[in-house]
């Protein structure tokens, strides 16, 4: 372990020296080439209305509600599309991005419910959508009775083992209790799902 250490501080030195990079930058390359690369990644346009309106359909066709739209939901959906293009993997949780649970709160969504579907290699909203109706798990999520709003995106990463990046955010808001408070504030303890 000393020896590896020892080369490693050579090579940063070699690169500072040579006016290559900093030395933090120099280290998170280094860390990189270890760990994967980060790809060149660029979101996608997505027709939402078209995505809300699907869904809505499918959904009403299972005797349940539609869905809206919801900015704040696109948002968090385009970033972890975006996230999953660059790091090259499809998932609930990337390096450096933190929990579903996480990303909802950072991005300022408070929710009493919510559930994520994710996807790669889909080329289209049909596709993606058809995806996610055959796993049994992404199915359950586009027909929870208790969601009413919706965000979706895409990311496409050239090179990448998928190509095309999806996140579908599905939720409730978490809405306050209403009249004067009666004891400790309430916080948010919704569901929280990711498939």
């Amino acid at each position: 372990m000393y020896f590896i250490r020892s080369i490693l501080r050579v090579v940063i030195a070699v690169l500072v020296v040579a006016g290559v990079a900093s030395a933090p930058a120099t280290a998170l390359e280094l860390r990189s080439l270890f760990k994967g690369k980060q790809l060149d990644a660029r979101e996608i346009s997505v027709d939402t209305n078209t995505a809300a309106r699907m869904l809505s359909d499918y959904r009403g066709r299972h005797g349940l509600g539609p869905v809206k739209l919801d900015p704040t939901l696109n948002r968090i959906a385009a970033d972890h599309a975006l996230k999953m293009a660059e790091a090259d993997k499809v998932s609930h949780v990337v390096r450096g991005e933190g929990s579903f649970a996480r990303r909802l709160h950072s991005g300022g969504y408070d929710a009493a419910v919510a559930a994520e579907n994710v996807g790669g290699g889909y080329f289209s909203l049909e596709e993606a959508f058809a995806g996610w109706r055959k796993s049994k798990s992404h199915n359950k999520n586009l027909l929870r009775p208790d969601i009413t709003v919706m965000g979706i995106a895409r990311a496409d990463a050239t090179g990448s083992k998928y190509g095309t990046y999806w996140s579908l955010v599905l939720a409730r808001p978490y809405e306050r209790p209403q009249g004067p408070a009666t004891g400790p504030s309430t916080m948010p303890g919704g569901l929280i799902i990711g498939r």
